[in-house]
């Protein structure tokens, strides 16, 4: 097989935050994983058009080498597809009608890669297989919660997102339990899955003093607005916990439009304010005295005050009921901070390869999660004990793990 020369990494919808974060590190480590095999590789990331500024955003992959382009989907049918491929000299099965494909100026449409990336399956119409392409797979939350697509009335908002992942000559996953998702949920054959190295990069925490956890009172929840987030079970566990179980500890919600939960937040858009899901939820606050009394939402920080507020606290809560896995507890624990967390197969990989010691809970029952609360107010002291040092998570940086990560890349059959 001919080494891999250029790879055009695509984000398919404009992420922020942790996904764009992922998307830089992979670029960072085929550049990297590469140029130890002897077998440069040019690596090119490709971003919806108008969505980013290229030269903040990107800074840190640009100066590893890596090149950042914008594009616009186009939608074609598969008499174009079969056109784009016969001018390669390539032969491609086309099972639907309708594609989407990249258009980019002064690169060829993303052409001249021999492997196109792309993170996340979120694509409108099936990816037109102008080249070989893999897609990296986070979760198929769907599987366990339905109900984060409820409104669409065709019962199938994700078809063509599994139409993308089944035509793709590769599925990349982090952890055990999306490898075994995108096989019996998205009916992909076992040997074209791949299971990648998970990194853990601590850059945006670097610098920060781990806290000496004083008896400061409080615990953090990372969170966003989205269903799978369980945020309905987990106020009624908070209402027990400080209700019933005498709970001793105030709670800071953190995260992107977390603080547009709060119903005295007098800036959430009227637009968000109408969603029903977070109508249920702040009626659910409003309901609280023992909530509003002692929850304070603190909404989306900037990385060293989230820092400052999580090496302060006394642990960290995450009571999601699925998805990838959070690597907030890897953050924590650089951080000197212990996690009582779901207990759903990704977080307890996540919490075996860090050597992380987490409490689990069943994010399903309030009760649990309310008696997990009130018992990390006594266990958490312990836990910061056996938590792994920094020098034991820097062991899983990405520099680490790229020649692993090349090696796979080189693995995927390109026919």
């Amino acid at each position: 097989m001919s080494p891999l020369k250029h790879i055009t990494i695509i984000l398919p919808i404009a992420y922020r935050g942790g996904s764009l974060r992922v998307t830089k590190t992979i670029a960072r480590m085929i550049r990297a994983g590469s140029d130890k095999a002897g077998v440069p590789c040019k690596v090119r990331i490709g971003v919806p058009e108008g969505k980013y500024d290229l030269v903040s955003d990107f800074s840190d992959a640009i100066e590893d080498g890596v090149e950042v382009a914008e594009f616009e989907w186009l939608k074609i049918d598969d008499k174009a597809v079969t056109t784009a491929n016969s001018h390669q000299g390539r032969q491609v099965n086309l099972p639907f009608l309708e594609y989407q494909m990249p258009i980019a100026e002064g690169s060829k449409n993303f052409s001249d890669s021999d492997l196109w990336l792309l993170v996340s399956d979120r694509t409108e119409k099936p990816l037109a297989p102008i080249r070989p392409y893999a897609v990296f797979a986070t979760d198929y939350i769907q599987r366990y919660v339905p109900e984060i697509f409820e409104g669409n009335a065709s019962g199938s908002y994700d078809l063509s997102f599994l139409q993308t992942v089944r035509q793709a000559n590769a599925v990349i996953t982090t952890t055990p339990q999306t490898a075994e998702d995108v096989v019996s949920y998205v009916g992909v054959p076992r040997n074209k899955v791949q299971l990648a190295p998970m990194d853990f990069d601590p850059t945006p925490l670097s610098g920060t003093a781990s806290s000496k956890k004083k008896e400061e009172g409080y615990f953090v929840w990372p969170t966003n607005t989205t269903k799978h987030k369980n945020h309905l079970r987990a106020f009624d566990a908070l209402m027990d916990y400080y209700d019933l179980f005498g709970g001793n500890l105030r709670l800071k919600v953190m995260g992107p439009f977390s603080d547009y939960m709060n119903p005295d937040n007098e800036d959430v858009p009227d637009w968000f304010q109408k969603i029903p899901y977070i109508q249920d939820i702040q009626k659910k606050i409003r309901s609280s005295s023992s909530i509003r009394q002692n929850v304070e939402f603190v909404g989306e920080l900037s990385d060293a005050a989230y820092a400052a507020t999580v090496a302060g606290a006394e642990f960290l809560w995450h009571p999601t009921i699925y998805d990838n896995g959070t690597f907030a507890v890897a953050e924590a624990a650089w951080l000197g901070t212990p996690a009582l967390s779901s207990g759903y197969p990704q977080m307890r990989y996540i919490g075996e390869r860090f050597s992380i010691p987490m409490e689990f809970f069943n994010a399903r029952n309030t009760s649990e999660m309310a008696g997990a609360l009130k018992g990390m107010e006594a266990k958490a002291s312990d836990l910061r004990k056996t938590l792994p040092s920094r020098d034991g998570l820097a062991q899983h940086s990405w520099q680490r793990y790229a020649s692993d990560y090349w090696s796979m890349l080189q693995s995927i059959p390109l026919n």
